[in-house]
């Protein structure tokens, strides 16, 4: 168990081993803060025990008083210290792990993706940072104040009078059986409400994106309804969560009213049979004091802790995910990459039970263009995810240039890839931004990529033109907009392979044939492979394959699919028909 809890650990190592000095530091305050606490009562004792003797002076009280002002100017100072360099190092623990998470989940594959919910990564990103900052930031406070100032003060009161010392503590007992048993509640109920938070917060989330369906179809009612479901269930896990850690502070306060109430009971005796004086047993009421704070901590802290441990244990369970998809021990980087294209017996599929694509034999040799269509689901974009490796072939093997993908640089072979998907997604930002995403590029190229998508009379219409800001994934523009701006961002860049995955299917006809005749005629200079239901888009191809259930069905030019493939010339007919029709 000690082990397993050193494993999860080793997650803020590095952060604990940077900030290492600024801890020390920050604790060596702690402990000076700490000693003042506990001098204060001994002035105090002094002071009292004073009183009765002839000998006092206003002198000696004035001396004594402003020493105790000093302790507490020198307290507040310390204290701003401690508390910056704790809580900083606390907040850089924080940023450190939430980089690293982010880092990690942007090189998880597509099939993790495919599995895990977005709620929970992001659940993961806010709350379970959150609580590992709260126990290794003030819970590594709190630890200190326990061990040293509660250790401390127990020893002055032993030293004080073991006897009323000893009846002090007995409730104490009670109080640790209470924390150890409410702790592991603790622990399991905030495991049930994070997981409850991840599912509430999956729901929003995917209720904001579909803002546009939800009211179209007026399912207010409906997705009302599902939220406050998830919402109660989180209320009510929650609740469990909130119900142990007021139960749980209660008891410690009757626990230290109890200690209280013992000590004035048989130290007010111990002062009438003058055993003790009244100054120690003043000085004695402040130490309990001083000691409440620890012994009620540990409630808290205990709390923190097993909050962060929690979280941490989640969070290191999504770091220990690793992707299937990696580049080798040693990869192969080529000079250059040619764009040859070669499918050997592959087949593939997102489960075992299912087979998305069987047994494709293909070849795709340099600088030509290849077609693909066939019916809805029948592996079209399936087959083209695998170029790239977004994820790997379940047998068989792709080759590039006669190179094994399995053996090439991941980052090398996507940095000679362009593929535009058929989810035209685009980020919060400008037109410009969202197309040139970060990269330098002339104005010449830029222009050129604009009058090859149609963007021209797109932009003229916008005030701002490239600087329009598209909104939140471009919610903004029409489909059509975004389509063509997400095809300007794959065009943008000279790649030896580029993959166009249905890029008109929002496009209107004019528009879309305006679209396809300019980028017939660029000079593209690349193996060139695009996926569409409009035949129009694939005519001009070298090569064009049709798919049926996860096979190649057909293939050949425009005109011998015509007379050879029947879904090919009654889908061209029909958009033939359709095209002379809205003419």
């Amino acid at each position: 168990m000690i082990f397993r809890s050193l494993d999860i650990l080793k997650l803020i190592y590095p952060y604990v081993k940077k900030n290492f000095y600024k801890i020390l530091l920050g604790i060596l305050c702690m402990i000076i803060v700490d000693a003042a606490q506990l001098l204060i009562p001994q002035i105090i004792k002094s002071a009292i025990d004073s009183l009765s003797l002839t000998s006092f002076d206003n002198k000696t009280l004035f001396i004594q008083c402003t020493f105790i002002l000093f302790l507490g100017l020198a307290m507040a100072g310390l204290r701003y210290g401690w508390r910056n360099l704790l809580m900083g190092s606390a907040r850089d623990v924080e940023k450190g792990i939430r980089d690293d998470l982010f880092r990690h989940v942007l090189n998880l594959d597509m099939a993790y993706y495919d599995r895990v919910k977005t709620g929970d990564i992001m659940t993961h990103a806010t709350s379970d940072i959150n609580h590992i900052r709260m126990a290794f930031g003030f819970g590594l406070i709190v630890l200190v104040d326990t061990i040293l100032l509660g250790g401390a003060t127990l020893a002055i009161m032993l030293w004080t009078h073991p006897t009323l010392t000893a009846l002090a503590m007995i409730p104490m007992p009670f109080l640790i059986l209470v924390t150890r048993t409410l702790g592991k509640k603790m622990y399991a109920f905030h495991q049930t409400a994070q997981e409850s938070y991840s599912q509430l917060t999956e729901l929003v989330r995917e209720s904001f994106f579909g803002i546009r369906i939800i009211k179209v179809f007026n399912f207010e009612t409906i997705i009302d309804n599902k939220v406050k479901k998830a919402s109660t269930d989180y209320f009510k896990k929650n609740l469990k969560r909130a119900l142990v850690t007021a139960l749980l502070k209660p008891l410690l306060g009757l626990f230290f009213n109890l200690s209280t109430l013992v000590v004035i009971f048989y130290g007010g005796f111990l002062v009438i049979k003058q055993i003790i004086t009244p100054g120690e047993l003043v000085a004695f009421l402040q130490y309990l004091g001083i000691l409440a704070w620890p012994v009620i901590a540990i409630g808290w802290m205990t709390n923190l802790f097993q909050r962060g441990m929690a979280s941490l244990k989640r969070i290191n369970t999504l770091l220990d995910s690793m992707p299937d998809v990696i580049s080798p021990d040693n990869p192969v980087i080529p000079r250059k990459m040619d764009g040859n294209i070669v499918f050997k017996d592959v087949s593939f599929s997102y489960d075992k039970d299912k087979p998305i694509l069987s047994n494709i034999d293909l070849k795709i040799h340099q600088g030509t263009s290849i077609g693909i269509s066939g019916p809805p689901g029948s592996g079209k974009t399936s087959l083209v995810q695998l170029i790239p490796r977004l994820y790997n072939a379940t047998r068989g093997k792709i080759l590039i240039d006669g190179l094994d993908l399995s053996t090439l640089d991941l980052n090398f072979l996507r940095q000679h890839i362009a593929l535009m998907s058929q989810e035209s997604f685009l980020f919060s930002g400008t037109i410009q931004e969202n197309i040139l995403m970060g990269q330098d590029m002339e104005k010449e190229k830029l222009d050129q990529v604009i009058r090859v998508c149609s963007l021209e009379d797109t932009l003229e219409k916008m005030p701002d033109g490239l600087d329009t800001i598209v909104g939140e994934r471009g919610i903004t523009l029409s489909g059509g907009q975004k389509q063509r701006i997400a095809l300007a961002r794959t065009l943008m860049h000279k790649k030896p392979i580029i993959i166009l995955d249905d890029p008109i299917s929002q496009m209107d006809t004019h528009t879309a044939s305006k679209v396809i005749s300019r980028l017939n005629r660029m000079n593209l200079n690349a193996t060139f492979i695009i996926i569409s239901h409009r035949i129009s888009a694939l005519a001009s191809c070298d090569t064009i394959y049709i798919f049926k259930n996860g096979r190649i069905n057909h293939f050949g030019t425009h005109e011998e699919l015509i007379a050879k493939d029947r879904f090919y010339k009654e889908s061209y007919l029909v958009q033939q028909f359709e095209e002379e029709y809205g003419a």
